[in-house]
């Protein structure tokens, strides 16, 4: 970043790790290759940081002890859209337990880290030249996340339902129509206009923790994790009806789409993650 004629700004980087001695460590060697610091010390920290400032780069410890964990804040990060361009380097001495989220970082590093191998790393992923994962993980017609990423969420979802037995999520999915009522022959240009128009509903009508995404043409799906009673369920259904069922204004003329809604709520009878979103495509329901 320039800050005047021939002045660049050095690379942010938040830390994000438990241990200060080893925090301390990382941020010194850091600093010796040009990167300005700042370390965090626990989950609840982090968050607090990542609400205020937007760095360019984070180095993520997996395992923060109690409270917040490092999964929990690397999906917030991949969901947020001020953090577009921050590039995540994990550090974790429990290579397997990071398997499923792999795809959401942009490099794992595995302790021990020998100073020479995090300064070349660091330099590498901070490189402006290099892309952050997190475009990896967008539709790009409504900028919603992909099908790749939503079945990331779920199944993060999924492994947090086993070691949290309170913990209760459910998958919604809906599949929209707008050739049925208007004619076969739509414009590809109003098609777009329509989708991008449900893609800004939906993400104004949902908490942050929760996850959207255009599985393929004109179906979605969101993840609800959270929720404290089943029935909870139905005002999330009754909330997306009424902001799908409205008219879609393009070109000053009205479009309607037809709506149809299926859902799943996680319980033990389900073995994967995968059985919870087939369950709710197989209850789409005409509205």
């Amino acid at each position: 970043m320039r800050t005047g004629e021939g002045q660049i700004d050095p690379l942010q980087v938040l830390i994000i790790e438990d241990d200060k001695d080893t925090a301390q460590l990382f941020s010194t060697v850091l600093g010796l290759v040009g990167f300005e610091c700042e370390i965090v010390l626990s989950g609840k920290e982090a968050l607090a940081r990542l609400a205020a400032n937007v760095p360019d780069m984070i180095l993520l410890d997996m395992r923060l002890g109690v409270g917040i964990s490092g999964e929990d804040i690397l999906y917030q990060i991949r969901s947020n859209p001020r953090l577009l361009d921050t590039r995540v380097i994990i550090i974790t001495a429990y290579p397997t337990l990071v398997e499923p989220i792999n795809n959401l970082a942009d490099l794992i590093l595995t302790k021990p880290i020998e100073v020479e191998q995090l300064k070349t790393l660091a330099q590498r992923v901070g490189s402006l030249g290099i892309t952050p994962k997190r475009l990896l993980f967008h539709d790009p017609v409504t900028e919603l996340f992909n099908q790749e990423f939503f079945s990331t969420r779920l199944e993060l979802a999924f492994a947090r339902s086993k070691r949290r037995p309170d913990f209760l999520f459910a998958v919604i999915v809906f599949d929209l129509g707008l050739g049925e009522q208007q004619g076969d022959q739509i414009d590809p240009d109003i098609s777009f206009a329509v989708l991008r128009e449900v893609a800004k509903r939906l993400s104004q009508h949902v908490r942050p923790t929760d996850a959207i995404a255009r599985l393929s043409g004109w179906k979605f799906a969101s993840l609800h994790e959270d929720l404290k009673h089943p029935d909870d369920i139905q005002v999330v259904l009754k909330r997306l009806r009424q902001i799908l069922s409205e008219p879609y204004q393009v070109d000053d003329r009205p479009y309607h789409l037809t709506i149809r809604v299926g859902w799943a709520i996680h319980d033990r009878q389900y073995q994967t993650p995968h059985e919870i979103l087939k369950r709710a495509d197989q209850a789409l329901e005409h509205v």
